[in-house]
């Protein structure tokens, strides 16, 4: 019975550590995920695709707050927030960029983002479009720091 138990715990202990150690993939594997990460990067769009993202919500929320439509208000925020989310998941950068997005995104987008969500819900007019015209300077703002002042938003 002794031997029975040994034997099992024997085996038991190599099974768990064969399984436990990191599997190194053949060069052939390897080789095709390596191929991979590159098509993934070269699909990847770039800032300036996400900054147009930017742009459209960007110019739907002033619609949105012009026509006191504070539920649209709300869903165009949440759009630029996600398109910023994307941003730094993707750690998409350019040439231009003197920090990473995330660094901007705090500095500049953030608080009145969320603000613009807060007044939206509480249906503060004037509050919303003060803040938007916030949100427009510190776009520019971000731009100009960026060496990209000519990318001027209205």
């Amino acid at each position: 019975m002794k031997i029975s138990i040994t034997i099992l715990f024997l085996i038991s202990l190599i099974t768990i550590l064969t399984a436990c150690q990191q599997q190194i993939l053949p060069d052939n594997k390897q080789a095709a995920i390596d191929s991979l990460k590159i098509i993934v990067n070269q699909l990847k769009p770039g800032l300036g695709e996400f900054m147009m993202q930017f742009e459209y919500h960007h110019d739907r929320l002033a619609k949105a707050i012009r026509e006191k439509n504070y539920e649209q208000t709300i869903y165009q925020v949440d759009e630029l927030k996600e398109t910023a989310e994307k941003i730094s998941q993707l750690h998409v950068t350019n040439d231009k960029l003197q920090q990473p997005f995330a660094f901007f995104y705090d500095k500049y987008l953030k608080s009145v983002l969320e603000s613009i969500s807060n007044l939206a819900a509480k249906k503060d007019e004037a509050a919303l479009n003060t803040n938007y015209v916030a949100l427009t300077n510190n776009c520019n703002s971000c731009h100009h720091e960026n060496n990209m002042g000519f990318m001027k938003i209205n």
